[in-house]
């Protein structure tokens, strides 16, 4: 099951990096996924993968409208590190779909994981729209 789930995860990733449903690009696709390595390791969690997962997907038409927020607002952002809790390190699958997650937000990335008192934690630096309005220039 983890494996088929695994193959038609990179399935999705292959078609929306080409961006093309050709029967030959799937067919290359399939190919791809069932040839690169699979992680050996710790049994993924099943339920918190499938969250993680989902959460990715919502990801996507999210960054795009946040895009538009970005492009609407000007020239003006507000910048700041945030702190964000993190799945347990050893379920690399799990912090692989979190960080893409966050990643796909438009001028947000991930600098780092670390431990603090109350478990693992992401450090993240994001820039987002201002919430003033631009000073009028005086001529």
């Amino acid at each position: 099951m983890v494996f088929l789930l695994s193959c038609l995860f990179r399935l999705l990733l292959w078609t929306l990096l080409t961006a093309d449903l050709s029967a030959l690009n799937l067919a290359i696709g399939v190919g791809l996924a069932l040839l690169l390595p699979h992680a050996r390791g710790p049994r993924q969690p099943l339920a918190p993968t499938l969250r993680a997962l989902l959460r990715s997907l919502i990801a996507v038409p999210l960054a795009y409208g946040e895009a538009l927020a970005l492009i609407g607002s000007g020239d003006r952002e507000e910048e700041s590190w945030i702190e964000r809790p993190a799945s347990d390190p050893r379920h690399r699958l799990l912090i692989f779909l979190e960080v893409l997650a966050i990643t796909l937000t438009p001028f947000t990335i991930v600098l780092g994981l670390s431990n603090g008192e109350r478990g693992p934690k992401y450090t993240i630096h994001q820039l987002r729209p201002s919430r003033t309005k631009p000073e009028e220039v005086q001529p």
